[in-house]
């Protein structure tokens, strides 16, 4: 009795080794997926941190410097105050200075006063220049045009501070000293004496930045690195890599800023590295931190690297347990089949004419679901496309106060609501022959209708479609919807045969309409490849088509072509001398002689 019951239960069929190939590949296929996400994803997640970091670098460094700068803001306006600066100017007035004096090192008295001052507040140099900008003592012999008898009523920060407002410059001493100067007017009343200038070394604010690992700069708004933690970018010109770099040395950056890798051009510097900005607006300033991104993309492969380890690892184990499963069902397969072959042979017979007809009736049932989905894809992808696009338009349309032009896009989208309505009333009928009344119907109108639920898809592809200018208007025997649909089918096959061969643009579809007396015709063409099927009548079976897989079934131009067919028509394909193939619909007119219409039905019927 056990016996019999295991002779008449379900066999379970083992794996085929095709199948446990195809699992084992994408089973790797999967595993470098992994391994490339999670590098995507570390790579990003260490280029966001080592932007923070930089970020918190600069701001570190922004409001130390900020604040050594910061004491010396108000020192020019102090001194200015003082009466012994006031002295310089009123007893210098006296007698112009000039290069001998200047040279012999007199007026120390001067000298040593600004120099004291210099040394207890850190200032490198301090000078007092009279109203008409020529120098009239200064702490130094001489720093940067700042020596006494030179003339800086030219300079920024003096005419800044004659106006009655704190200047500031930054200067290059011909050393190459890097100076900060401040600037305060002298005046009694309303009339300018002279200005205070207090020169503050950069040199000295700029050490502590030796301590840090990345490359910290700083730079005007013209793009001169005034500041840097590396010598070899002090005073190049910082330059995008759209612009021009000059004619000095020049740090050259390709790509986006804050937070995002960029590329360094430079002959001292070059690489990718994270980029953080930080402006300084008390200096009208910005600072940069460039941190290597060299080793965050090796820490990222390899951390991608370990995860594709490890589903590599899983993978095997799961083969492992497939292959034993397969070998168990193999000898279970095979111990049982000879105690079934006595039992088939006698079934066989009956169960040869059962099977056939199971078959026949499920191959019927597949042919019609595959039909009916995909009238279902044609029939409802595109105007939902288009009622997404015009409800789009109508919302912008509704921001800028423009309601009219929003009504048209809600008008469309009714009458796109209307035509979905058609279809799924048309879908009732589908597991019967169409019984729809053929009635006149304009081949031009239905041709704009599809272009217009088309009008997404030749936005995102950029092919050009348009009629020939010598077409006029057909108006023939056919379903409005159904009609559409076949104009629908053979223009997107014809837009995605142009955007294939020029995807940089340059695709073409032309569509034309003549009315020769007896017939409509329709005729759509693209500059593409052409038809590679052959022959080319087999381009209207079902599931024959040259697309990738996953981008098409091949059922579009078999519904089309029993379509035309149901209008008693016939539909045509060429390859075009020049390129691109050219599909011609015929179909009897209104009123012709090999056409049949419906009484009362005279007026057109417009999509």
């Amino acid at each position: 009795m056990r016996h019999a019951t295991a002779v008449a239960g379900p066999l379970r069929r083992p794996m085929s080794g095709r199948l446990m190939f195809i699992i084992a590949v994408a089973l790797v296929m999967a595993s470098l997926a992994i391994a490339a996400a999670t590098r995507a994803y570390t790579y990003r997640y260490l280029v966001g941190d080592a932007a923070q970091r930089g970020l918190a670098t600069l701001n570190f460094h922004a409001e130390a410097f900020e604040g050594s700068l910061d004491k010396y803001r108000i020192l020019p306006a102090l001194m200015a105050r003082r009466a012994d600066v006031r002295a310089i100017i009123h007893g210098e007035a006296l007698s112009e200075p000039d290069a001998s004096t200047v040279d012999s090192g007199l007026r120390t008295p001067s000298r040593d006063l600004l120099g004291e001052h210099a040394a207890l507040t850190g200032a490198h140099a301090i000078a007092v220049s009279g109203a008409n900008g020529r120098i009239f003592a200064s702490s130094l012999r001489g720093f940067s045009g700042l020596a006494v008898s030179a003339d800086i009523s030219q300079q920024v920060h003096f005419a800044v501070a004659a106006e009655g407002r704190l200047g500031r410059q930054t200067i290059v001493t011909p050393a190459g000293r890097r100076l900060y100067l401040f600037s305060s007017a002298i005046r009694t009343g309303e009339v300018l004496l002279g200005v205070v200038t207090v020169a503050v070394d950069l040199e000295r604010l700029e050490q502590p930045w030796t301590l840090t690992r990345d490359i910290v700069l700083a730079y005007e708004p013209d793009g001169l690195i005034v500041l840097s933690n590396r010598e070899e970018l002090r005073l190049q010109s910082l330059a995008r890599a759209a612009k021009a770099a000059g004619s000095g040395p020049a740090l050259i950056i390709e790509g986006a800023g804050q937070g995002q890798v960029v590329r360094i051009s430079n002959a001292d510097l070059s690489g990718r590295f994270v980029m953080s900005v930080r402006e300084v607006p008390a200096l009208d300033w910005a600072m940069i931190d460039l941190a290597n991104a060299a080793p965050i993309s090796q820490r990222a492969t390899t951390i991608g690297g370990l995860a594709g380890m490890a589903g590599l690892l899983l993978s095997g184990g799961v083969l492992a347990v497939l292959q034993r499963r397969r070998n168990l069902a193999r000898k279970l397969r095979d111990d049982r089949a000879t105690a079934l072959r006595l039992e088939r042979l006698v079934r066989d017979r009956t169960a040869d004419l059962q099977r056939a007809r199971d078959e026949l009736i499920q191959a019927t049932k597949l042919a019609a679901l595959g039909q009916m989905s995909a009238s279902i894809a044609h029939e409802f992808n595109q105007p939902l496309a288009a009622i997404l696009s015009n409800a789009d338009n109508a919302a912008t349309l509704m921001e800028r106060g423009e309601p009219a032009k929003a009504n048209e896009s809600l008008s469309r989208i009714r009458g796109l609501v209307e035509r979905l309505g058609a279809t799924s009333r048309a879908l009732k009928t589908f597991a019967r022959k169409p019984r729809t009344k053929l009635r006149p119907v304009s081949l031009k109108a239905a041709a704009e209708a599809a272009l217009m639920v088309l009008q997404p898809r030749r936005r995102e592809t950029g092919v050009d479609v348009r009629f020939v200018q010598d077409s006029d208007d057909a108006v023939v025997l056919a379903g409005a919807v159904r009609m559409e649909q076949v104009i629908v089918n053979l223009v997107a096959n014809a837009i995605d045969a142009a955007m294939l061969q020029h995807p940089d643009g340059g695709g073409l579809v032309e569509i034309s309409i003549f009315d020769d007396g007896r017939n409509g015709t329709l005729s759509v063409r693209d500059n593409g490849l052409g038809i590679a099927v052959s022959p080319k009548e087999t381009v209207f079976d079902p599931f024959v088509t040259t697309k990738d897989s996953g981008d098409g079934l091949g059922l579009g131009l078999s519904i089309t072509y029993n379509i035309v067919k149901d209008f008693s028509g016939t539909i045509d394909v060429e390859n075009m001398p020049g390129g691109g193939a050219s599909f011609t619909v015929v179909l009897p007119l209104a009123g012709s002689e090999n056409a049949s219409r419906e009484p009362g039905k005279a007026d057109v019927e417009r999509v």
